[in-house]
C-alpha cells in the first residue's frame, strides 16, 4: 500500500500534515526533502509530489518515528533532537541530513 502511495505520488496536503507532527514550518520540511519554492509551487498547484519527493518524505516520517522512539514518545524531545545540530552528525541537524 504505502509502495503504490510512494509511486502515484503522495498527496501534496500531505506537507501540512507532516510539518504539524513534526512542529516546524513548510519551509523546513521542504528543505528537507531538498524541494525548491518553484517546485513547490509547481507540486501545489498539481496537488501532488513526484515518487522521489514522496520517498523523502516517507523518510522524513521514519526518522521522526525513530526520534520517538529513542526519547520514549517524547513529541517534544523528538521535535527538537530533529532541529538541532547533533555532535555525531559532524554538528548538523538531522532533518538536514535527510537530502
Amino acid at each position: 500500500m504505502l509502495h503504490n502511495l510512494i509511486r502515484e505520488g503522495l498527496p501534496f496536503e500531505y506537507l501540512e500534515r507532516i510539518a504539524s507532527l513534526l512542529q516546524v514550518q513548510r519551509g523546513v520540511v521542504s528543505k528537507a526533502i531538498c524541494l525548491s519554492p518553484s517546485t513547490m509551487a509547481r507540486r501545489s498547484k498539481a496537488g501532488r509530489f513526484d515518487t522521489v519527493e514522496s520517498d523523502r518524505l516517507v523518510a522524513l516520517v521514519t526518522l521522526f518515528d525513530e526520534a520517538l522512539s529513542l526519547f520514549e514518545n517524547d513529541k517534544t524531545a523528538a521535535t527538537e533532537w530533529m532541529s538541532s545540530p547533533v555532535r555525531g552528525l559532524g554538528s548538523k541537524r538531522p532533518i538536514d541530513m535527510l537530502g
